[in-house]
């Protein structure tokens, strides 16, 4: 009711300028909801390029030591020597990727995660749990990525399965009375399981990408969109409201003035037509002026007779 009444006194140039708003804020909130949108997905993407670079470089650093670094040094290390440096596969990555400098990954983290690791620092999180169930659940998954909160903050993150290698895998975490001494001595009988095979997936690497700028930076992007469309607007609309005032709304506001005069018999010999009134307003004001002049000649004609 109250809304029915205040459109009855809204004039010409409110209620049209209050549709225009209306009509601009819908549109600017999709075009900002639009450009948040499409800017996150972009810093999704981006987090997911820089997570595979990372990605491909461990596997091939891993893959490198696995097939030429790990026999040769097993040739040249006596059979119970064991340096982490160069024989642990977990160990290696892992100072290859801390030695990496912290502004040129910042933020980022990189986990070589075990249920049953030998270093602690590398027992799995629930969330990676997860991870190492499924790849154990479905052997032939290569890799997992999506999105995940740690400590509040949000990251992207990529995930592959790390196996059981041959031998040299399973003498380091099969048997402790199998594995070389200095590795007991090191690392303790923690990390070793009785039950694994040749093949098994026993870990993930995971890497996770921050999103909290990316996020911050699709949202001022959106802000700043929507600060300049509603700039941008609010300008419009008052141009707008200038353009009806000086060309329909005064025009019709002096019409209705002078139309009022002829209806009580004033000026009726001053036409109605001034040079304000222009377009479909002056159409208007010649067909009254019209109506002007036949009113005249019948009081005319009446006063003759």
């Amino acid at each position: 009711m109250a809304l029915a009444n205040l459109q009855k006194t809204l004039g010409i140039r409110a209620k049209f300028i209050t549709m225009l708003a209306a009509l601009g804020m819908v549109a600017l909130l999709g075009i900002g909801y639009g450009a948040y949108t499409f800017s996150l997905r972009n810093a999704m993407h981006e987090a997911e390029t820089k997570a595979r670079i990372i990605d491909a470089y461990i596997k091939a650093s891993r893959a490198y030591f696995m097939s030429v670094q790990r026999p040769l040094i097993s040739e040249l290390v006596e059979k119970d020597r064991f340096y982490p440096e160069i024989m642990s596969g977990f160990g290696i990555t892992r100072r290859t990727v801390d030695m990496i400098d912290a502004e040129q990954l910042k933020g980022f983290q990189f986990r070589q995660v075990s249920t049953t690791p030998h270093h602690p620092p590398d027992k799995a999180d629930k969330f990676e749990q997860d991870l190492i169930n499924k790849f154990k659940a479905d052997p032939k998954k290569v890799e997992l990525v999506g999105t995940t909160l740690r400590n509040s903050e949000l990251y992207f993150y990529t995930s592959r399965p790390i196996r059981m290698e041959g031998k040299g895998c399973l003498q380091c975490h099969l048997d402790p009375a199998q594995a070389p001494k200095d590795l007991v001595e090191v690392y303790g009988t923690a990390g070793f399981d009785a039950k694994y095979k040749d093949g098994d997936i026993f870990a993930a690497y995971v890497v996770y990408v921050p999103l909290a700028p990316a996020v911050a930076a699709a949202k001022q992007q959106a802000l700043l969109l929507f600060a300049a469309g509603a700039t941008m607007m609010l300008l419009g609309l008052l141009f707008i409201y200038v353009f009806l005032d000086q060309r329909i709304v005064k025009p019709i506001m002096e019409l209705s003035s002078r139309t009022e005069e002829v209806s009580v018999g004033r000026n009726l010999d001053k036409s109605l037509m001034s040079s304000k009134m222009k377009d479909e307003v002056e159409t208007l004001a010649r067909s009254i002026d019209r109506l002007r002049i036949s009113l005249v000649k019948m009081l005319k004609r009446r006063k003759n007779e």
